[in-house]
């Protein structure tokens, strides 16, 4: 190793890696919870400072890259100097960016550096502060960075942003815009399935986009009812599904040949009453149980599909909806909405959930074998030990036991905390007059899979399948074919 190498820098490194040692052999549980607070505040700084070091020293070894670039491969000589400094350093490469770029912004404004290398500022803050400053004209910089320092001391990074772009929106108008359109340059969304059978994504949206999407999740999120205790991720999971779903419902999305996208199951009619069953979604191919898409079966659009051994369709019925319009009207009249005990999605969110016998087994559909549930709840109750319990117009849900859940005729809970009751319909929100009929559900064939037919001379061993189109349709102002809206 060369000179600089064995001197000063690893004398340094050896004396961080003592006293990080030292830090992490320190016997937590025997400190008192004051001991271990001022452990914590006294690590920030440091902590912080080290960041802050790599930081600058992942910008530089860019810096430096890119000047022994040959002309015109400056870029291609950074990004592959970023993608070595994330494998050394074990980085994702959007982690090894974010840092060198928040070392890029400590080297070109000086105050900010100062704050950086001190540990009052975290990479988040000093990335905010060369961004904004970046589009600022070089004559009010200076005093717009002094500020900008000030005001990260004070706020978290996010907090911080917010406050950030105000500042700069009231004192450089023109700069504001132009950071708000690189921002807006910079919008991605990534979607695709994994090998579990999920569907993954991610993404950032800017400006009136991210607003959109605030203020979309926040009107389908709903706080956890008193029996259930759900992560926040799996809170917005749940906003993100029914948010999906209401688009859907809405019928503004392009129709393709003819048909509107709908949720599309494909059941083999033996596997409908089978308990270990299978089900294939029709847009994506993957295969689940029919218990978990049993949720789905109780309300929807039923065609029959019957093929021929090797799986050619050979004939598809119209759609039949498996709600009548009567009965979601009863339904709608006496729930009101979701019955589970402390839900308040309205009507326009939910499913009929059947009773006892779900559709799949045959269950006959009447007012004391069904009831308005969300879909979360809808699937809760489905795949859970719970059976429902209609009592005039009051619906209740009590909870099996084990022994209950494996078989009829075993014994039900009847204890505290047994009984999910549903609050009050009177205390719902309903939609308005102007979205036509409340609650009736059109008894037209659904937009899906008809008329489908094959020469019929030759087939051997027909298939009967079944195709749930999941998409309810409710008749608006127009009639039957019109669809009712959600509430606002």
């Amino acid at each position: 190793m060369g000179a600089g190498i064995d001197g000063r820098v690893s004398r340094l490194l050896a004396r961080v890696v003592e006293v990080s040692e030292e830090v992490a052999s320190l016997a937590f549980d025997g400190l008192a919870d004051a001991e271990l607070e001022h452990l914590l505040d006294g690590l920030r700084v440091p902590l912080a400072r080290l960041e802050a070091a790599r930081a600058r020293g992942l910008a530089d070894l860019e810096r430096r890259a890119a000047r022994r670039a040959p002309s015109g491969g400056a870029t291609a000589a950074e990004l592959e100097q970023r993608r070595r400094n994330a494998a050394r350093q074990r980085l994702a490469p959007s982690v090894a960016k974010r840092a060198a770029e928040a070392g890029r912004a400590a080297a070109d404004h000086a105050a900010t550096g100062a704050a950086f290398r001190s540990g009052e500022l975290d990479a988040d803050h000093v990335r905010v502060i060369g961004g904004l400053l970046r589009r600022v004209p070089l004559g009010e910089r200076d005093r717009l960075e002094d500020e900008l320092v000030a005001l990260a001391r004070q706020l978290d990074p996010v907090a911080f942003g917010r406050r950030a772009r105000e500042l700069v929106a009231r004192r450089a108008p023109a700069a504001a815009a132009r950071v708000e359109q690189l921002a807006e340059n910079q919008r991605s969304v990534r979607a695709a399935d994994t090998a579990e059978g999920g569907f993954a994504f991610s993404g950032v949206l800017h400006g009136t986009a991210a607003e959109t999407a605030r203020v979309a999740f926040a009107a389908f999120r709903r706080p956890d009812t008193p029996d259930e205790h759900r992560r926040p991720e799996q809170g917005m999971a749940d906003a993100f599904e029914q948010l999906c779903a209401a688009a859907l419902r809405a019928g503004d999305a392009p129709t393709v040949h003819g048909v509107r996208p709908q949720v599309v199951v494909v059941v083999d009619e033996a596997d409908l009453s089978c308990r270990d069953g299978v089900a294939r979604m029709a847009h994506s191919g993957q295969t689940l149980s029919s218990g978990a898409v049993g949720h789905l079966l109780s309300d929807a659009t039923v065609s029959r599909l019957v093929r021929d051994a090797a799986g050619a369709p050979l004939e598809a019925s119209v759609g039949v909806r498996t709600v009548p319009a009567g009965l979601w009207k009863a339904l709608l009249a006496r729930d009101g909405g979701c019955t589970w005990s402390g839900c308040d999605a309205p009507a326009a969110w939910c499913d009929v959930a059947h009773g006892e016998e779900p559709y799949r087994r045959h269950g006959q559909l009447a007012p004391d074998n069904a009831a308005l549930l969300c879909r979360r709840h809808h699937r809760r109750f489905d795949t859970g030990p719970f059976r429902m319990v209609v009592r005039g117009a009051e619906v209740l849900y009590e909870r099996r036991t084990a022994a209950a859940a494996e078989g009829p005729g075993s014994s039900m809970e009847h204890g505290p905390g047994s009984m999910i009751r549903r609050r009050d319909p009177g205390l719902r929100s309903t939609p308005s007059s102007s979205d036509g009929p409340v609650g009736e559900r059109s008894t037209r064939p659904a937009d899906g899979p008809r008329g489908v037919r094959g020469a019929r001379s030759g087939r051997s061993d027909p298939r009967p399948a079944t195709l749930f189109d999941l998409v309810p349709t409710h008749p608006g102002p127009s009639g039957p074919s019109a669809d009712r809206r959600a509430p606002p």
